[in-house]
This record gives C-alpha cells, sequence and structure tokens, in this order.
C-alpha cells in the first residue's frame, strides 16, 4: 500500500492553512474593529477588561440555546436510531 501523502507535503499544507487563519483571523479583527469603531466603543473610557465581559455577554445572548459544537450525525444503520428491545439479549 502505497502512502497518499508525505510528512513534508502536510507540514507545507499545515503551514498554508496556519497562514490562511492568520489572515482570517486580521480580516475579521479589522472587521470587527470598524465596527466597534462605528458604533463609537472608541469614543467611551472603558477598560479593556470591562469590554471584554461586555462583548462575551454580547456572544452569549446571540448563543443561547444554541449548540456551541454540532453533534455530528450518524451515518448508515450503525448509528442511526436507538437499538431494538433486547437487541443486547439477541448477542449471546
Amino acid at each position: 500500500m502505497a502512502r497518499s501523502k508525505s510528512r513534508e507535503t502536510i507540514l507545507k499544507e499545515i503551514e498554508t492553512l496556519q497562514a490562511k487563519l492568520k489572515a482570517h483571523d486580521k480580516a475579521e479583527a479589522e472587521r470587527l474593529g470598524g465596527l466597534a469603531i462605528k458604533a463609537g466603543i472608541g469614543a467611551i473610557d472603558i477598560s479593556d477588561e470591562d469590554l471584554t465581559r461586555e462583548f462575551q455577554a454580547i456572544v452569549g445572548r446571540f448563543r443561547e440555546g444554541k449548540e456551541e459544537v454540532a453533534k455530528p450525525k450518524a451515518k448508515g444503520h450503525r448509528g442511526a436510531g436507538e437499538a431494538q428491545a433486547g437487541a443486547d439479549d439477541q448477542a449471546a
């Protein structure tokens, strides 16, 4: 059985993805910073700790009732649904 990728190839892919993530985070920071300035946050006197706490409260309000990470959906018949009644007894 042949290897699908070399270690070097995988490391290059990781580097590429890390660069993409860094660029994404930078773009999001610029977008959110612009929105914050537009909303007037730059004109108020608030500590970083208080501002962070308020941002966390906003995030909490929008995540309320939502799962943070979606549960994986079962594929095929093995994990789909409940086991039949007495299924454990039939294995013997």
